[in-house]
């Protein structure tokens, strides 16, 4: 599978330290430019599969290059900031890289891009023939939240997820395994969540609807755990959980 990349950067030197890399992987079209606006033609008229790119640049910052992307290419970030990895992973990055870069971390970024591109393209092994089903199974199985606990990013799968809580300022998100506490808002994460598969009952929970094993009277029960449904949640959690 033939791997196209576009590197977007400024710096002269970080476009060479990627194109050495890309050099000595198989299957990888590289094209660079320093230019940002240059690369939404670049975009448009060849078929990118993946974006390397950088964040502060003259003109337009990487974050809203890929804003103005109606349907942007897979996006791994190659920065030296840190404090853009939230919002970054918020715009669904595949990778946050840190300069300078190092071989052996490009590298399990370039996995990790091949993996998705892979379920993508509807690529399996075990069938010539893809398997639109199974497909969408395994994207549903890698969706995930990057989560600062403390001092690290913690991924988290939404299909682990059970419930999440409001602690005031902080959030307790509880999967099949851990509790996080999370310095973030119930209102905020419940927006990142997909509707179709998250709910706010309650001013203080938000549940995983296929996690919800009954309804008991103004309860939903999870995981063994009683959770109150609001009364101004109460119709039409009932309506959702029941239809």
């Amino acid at each position: 599978m033939k791997i196209r990349c576009l590197i977007v950067d400024d710096e002269p030197l970080a476009i060479q330290v990627i194109q050495t890399y890309a050099q000595h992987i198989k299957n990888i079209e590289l094209i660079a430019t320093q230019n940002v606006l240059e690369a939404y033609d670049l975009i448009a008229d060849n078929s990118i599969d993946v974006l390397f790119l950088d964040i502060q640049m003259p003109m337009l910052t990487g974050l809203d290059f890929i804003k103005s992307l109606e349907n942007p290419p897979l996006v791994v970030i190659i920065t030296a900031y840190r404090d853009f990895a939230i919002e970054s992973f918020e715009l669904d990055v595949v990778d946050y890289l840190l300069k300078p870069v190092p071989l052996p971390r490009f590298l399990k970024a370039i996995n990790k891009v091949t993996g998705l591109l892979k379920l993508r393209k509807g690529e399996n092994e075990k069938t010539v023939v893809p398997n639109n089903e199974k497909i969408k199974e395994d994207a549903a199985e890698q969706e995930h939240l990057f989560l600062r606990v403390d001092k690290k990013m913690v991924k988290v799968f939404l299909k682990d997820i059970l419930y999440i809580e409001s602690l005031k300022d902080y959030i307790r998100v509880k999967t099949k395994t851990e509790e996080l506490i999370v310095h973030y808002t119930l209102t905020a994460i419940t927006e990142q969540l997909p509707a179709d598969k998250f709910m706010r009952i309650h001013r203080s929970y938000t549940v995983a609807l296929r996690k919800v094993k009954a309804i008991d009277g103004n309860c939903v029960e999870v995981a063994g755990k009683l959770l109150p449904i609001g009364r101004n949640f109460l119709q039409e959690t009932k309506d959702k959980l029941l239809n």
